[in-house]
């Protein structure tokens, strides 16, 4: 049987035996097949796995037992934030997911000149909802403890003007300035929506300190490119080609 990897909300201890939510519940038994016995790797999102058996499956509940932890050392030793431009469709549902994969700390949806995407209020809490599930079903896949976080959506230059990290970088393909020699840990990562950031959003930003970048000679969509640019400073300064 293949590795099996939840997210719970249960509070988790060793020796305890713990009920699934039954959302949770449904997706192992009936989706994923498993029965009593089978070893399932519970997380949290703070940071360990937990080795777990099934012990009780009943027709609306599971109960598993709980074993030990261990810290999977699955997260970056660079820890970014992306501050990604609103999109329609479904593509910001894939660029979370694989920004997710590739090792993001934090995500910041962001408005600019160029999102179509307006948000009303009462929406924001459900759409919020709807962004965590895709990180911490992205988590169980890939193999992290800790679910990146992701913030209610701002403005982008209220965004920019709030960040603190040692390397602060936005994307665009006219940019031709060179990554920062220093390694910092911490990166603040601008990405726009489709058709790129305005002259007037790329103002805000270099007026907070971000520095201009381009990918390379090619146009990348607004989904592809925070997976690229994830994976190139990753390879550089992260754990990206490491065993």
């Amino acid at each position: 049987m293949r590795e099996i990897r939840l997210y719970t909300k249960q509070s988790l201890e060793s020796g305890n035996k713990v009920e699934l939510e039954a959302e949770v519940a449904h997706h192992l038994v009936k989706v994923l097949r498993a029965r009593v016995g089978d070893n399932i790797t519970l997380f949290t999102g703070t940071g360990l796995d937990w080795q777990c058996c099934v012990s009780e499956v009943h027709k609306r509940s599971v109960t598993l037992s709980v074993g030990g932890a261990s810290n999977p050392n699955t997260e970056s030793p660079l820890k970014t934030h992306l501050g990604l431009c609103l999109s329609k469709g479904d593509r910001f549902d894939w660029a979370i997911q694989k920004a997710t994969e590739a090792g993001v700390a934090t995500i910041t949806p962001l408005y600019s000149d160029r999102v179509d995407v307006k948000l009303p209020a009462d929406r924001i809490p459900k759409r919020i909802a709807h962004w965590q599930q895709i990180v911490r079903s992205a988590c169980e896949q890939c193999g992290r403890a800790i679910v990146p976080q992701i913030f209610d959506p701002t403005p982008l230059s209220n965004w920019a003007q709030e960040q603190v990290s040692e390397a602060k970088l936005f994307l665009h393909h006219r940019e031709s300035a060179m990554l920062p020699v220093t390694r910092p840990t911490s990166i603040a990562l601008l990405v726009g929506p489709e058709g790129g950031l305005s002259e007037t959003d790329r103002g805000y930003a270099s007026d907070a300190g971000f520095i201009g970048v381009k990918l390379g000679p090619r146009v990348l969509r607004t989904e592809t490119a925070p997976l690229v640019a994830l994976s190139i400073l990753g390879a550089r300064w992260g754990d990206m080609g490491q065993s």
